[in-house]
């Protein structure tokens, strides 16, 4: 029986809706290596002339180093010679260029097993004054690996007064909560506090001050290979690419889709952020765009002037539209009037694909998954990504990716589709019927069918794609990949009549299918004079179907199936038959997973439907 949950015609998209924060439910998620290469950050070249090094340790000597807490808290940091075994199962093996000669490590995970979480505000300091005199302009690097949990955070901390104030730059503030690890090498401009300063210290901070047993603590952090050193004179770093559609529809900036199809193609705009970390101004500054694979496109920025230790963002003054199916590869990096003089910081990829009718926000790269929010355990959640449409289309299905976690099985799951609304209120729209996730197809995606007729949408519109689960004890878990900005991924608890908002959000795996029931290969359910078809039953089906027909006087019949491309999948002759009623089996092991459209062809008389196989 299909259950409406939540069907409700007004919801307010608020500023009061509140933030809401992962509910892990004791759920810490093992670690799952990163598919994607790490971000090497920062200044990596060996041949830097003599004295530009001001200081360096790789921590084979430990006593250069000491730990302490404030605020009454308890936990600190160690300094070991092997990665502990927590952080080997939660966060990765550490893999800093001199780990053998040891290193710091923070060990957030056993008070997480414990389940006795305390307040966490550990520090690590570089136990000498060092001197900057002479200098106009201080890098520091160092070598990190971090993953996050829910509301734990680490700083690089600076002063040049002793620690009367100080500087605090976070690390890591848009990893979203269970994200792969990420180990790299990190630098940060430092000049503000330290450049021409004979006092200056560093030190490291790992905080987690909410103390909830359920979701505080955090996963863990090592450091190694601290050099703080002159800077280049000329050196841009790339902080942040983003390719986006839609400027102004329901975000300012944009959305990015790295799933589109053709019927959605739309101009998009490339933006890049950057940083200069060089002794110099860097004049003439701009980005660049090159676009290959699928198509070609190559852009830049309007050159500008970017003071020492400014960070800025910057657009090409084009755009481009793609216009073929495939996988476009885009390459952003920086440059200036003068050459720079550390490149391997210059350069971010991605890439996008041009489908035939998937629609998607999620880059494919699952990171981590969400069962509920806090305050709402165990009851019904929904939870999605608002998209906007560039074309008039149709919706007929939604893919949900679901985690590999074995509580998912059994579990049922459902789609839900709203509109926003002039007035600033999200429509309900409609809702698939519920599906029981199974062990096939558990850690993968799940297309789910909006059975009665497609959903309309209109050029301009935004839609909110949401998944759904009906609450208990283990939840169902939804796939999370990127991390994306606020107020793009909202939710409802239960009975929540406006909608929430996730802090420093990941995309949510869901995906729509546009245009699956009118693709262009002649779909005809008109009425015909000597024969007439019912639907298959049943429909979806995941073994067996029947297709009655009956044939008001003699006829040759024939049967073809078609997937959603119009390629042939499978082929029935059942010659002439007599006028009378008659019936044909479908085995559901001919066809995958998905939609299909059969075709009944007497005579000189045609007539196709849709079905949908559901395994």
């Amino acid at each position: 029986m299909k259950k409406i949950y939540l069907l409700i015609s007004g919801l307010l998209l608020t500023a009061s809706a509140a933030n809401a924060q992962l509910s892990t439910h004791r759920v810490y998620l093992p670690f799952e290596k990163n598919t994607m290469p790490s971000r090497i950050s920062g200044l990596t070249a060996t041949d830097r002339a003599p004295g530009d090094i001001i200081v360096e340790d790789d921590f084979s000597d430990f006593g250069n180093w000491i730990t302490y807490t404030e605020g009454g808290t308890v936990p600190e940091w160690e300094l070991v010679m092997t990665t502990p075994i927590n952080l080997v199962d939660y966060v990765d093996v550490f893999t800093s260029p001199t780990n053998a000669n040891g290193f710091a490590a923070f060990d957030a995970v056993q008070y997480l097993i414990d389940g006795d979480v305390p307040p966490i505000d550990a520090l690590l300091e570089y136990d000498a004054v060092i001197n900057c005199t002479g200098t106009t302009a201080v890098t520091l690097e160092f070598f990190m690996a971090y993953r996050a949990f829910n509301t734990d955070k680490v700083f690089v901390e600076v002063t040049n007064n002793d620690w009367a104030s100080f500087t605090a730059i976070e690390l890591f503030p848009s990893m979203p909560t269970n994200a792969p690890t990420e180990q790299e090498l990190i630098i940060k401009d430092i000049s503000a506090v330290a450049a021409g300063e004979n006092n200056v210290k560093v030190r490291f901070r790992f905080q987690e001050l909410g103390a909830d047993d359920l979701f505080g603590a955090g996963y863990g952090a090592m450091i190694d290979d601290f050099v703080m050193q002159e800077a280049w004179n000329y050196d841009q770093e790339i902080t942040a690419s983003y390719h986006r559609s839609g400027l102004g529809i329901s975000q300012v900036n944009g959305l990015e889709y790295h799933f589109i199809p053709e019927a959605q193609l739309t101009p998009i705009t490339f933006i890049g952020e950057t940083q200069n970390l060089g002794a110099l101004a860097a004049t003439g500054a701009k980005l660049n765009v090159s676009v290959t694979g699928a198509g070609s496109y190559s852009g830049t920025s309007v050159p500008e002037t970017l003071p020492i230790g400014a960070a800025d963002s910057m657009t090409c003054t084009t755009t481009f539209t793609p216009d073929a199916l495939g996988t476009y590869d885009v390459t952003f990096w920086f440059d200036g009037t003068n050459t720079e003089e550390e490149t391997s910081n210059d350069t971010m990829e991605l890439s996008f694909d041009v489908t035939e009718f998937i629609y998607g926000r999620d880059n494919g790269f699952a990171t981590s998954s969400i069962g509920n929010v806090s305050g709402n355990e165990n009851n019904p959640l929904l939870i999605g990504n608002t998209m906007d449409i560039f074309a008039d289309d149709e919706i007929g299905a939604v893919d949900i990716a679901v985690s590999t976690d074995p509580s998912n099985i059994g579990k049922l799951i459902f789609a839900q589709i709203m509109i926003l609304q002039l007035d600033g209120t999200f429509l309900y729209i409609n809702q698939t019927d519920d599906h029981t996730i199974t062990a096939s197809e558990n850690g993968g995606f799940i297309t789910l069918y909006f059975e009665d007729e497609p959903i309309e949408v209109l050029e301009g519109q935004t839609i909110l794609v949401l998944a759904g689960h009906y609450g208990g004890d283990n939840e169902a878990r939804f796939r999370l990949a990127q991390g994306v900005d606020e107020q793009t991924v909202l939710g409802y608890t239960s009975g929540a009549s406006d909608p929430f908002f996730l802090a420093d959000p990941s995309a949510v795996m869901t995906r729509v299918h546009t245009k699956i029931y009118s693709i262009g290969i002649g779909i005809n359910e008109s009425v015909t004079n000597n024969f007439s078809i019912g639907q298959n039953v049943p429909n979806p089906f995941g073994e067996n179907a029947i297709i009655n027909y009956e044939l008001k006087e003699a006829g040759n019949v024939s049967i073809e199936f078609v997937d959603v491309t119009g390629k042939l999948v499978k082929s029935i002759n059942n010659g002439t038959q007599a006028a009378g009623n008659y019936s044909v089996q479908i085995d559901a092991n001919d066809f995958a997973e998905g939609v299909y459209f059969y075709t009944f062809t007497v005579g000189t008389e045609k007539v196709t439907k849709r079905m949908v196989v559901s395994k």
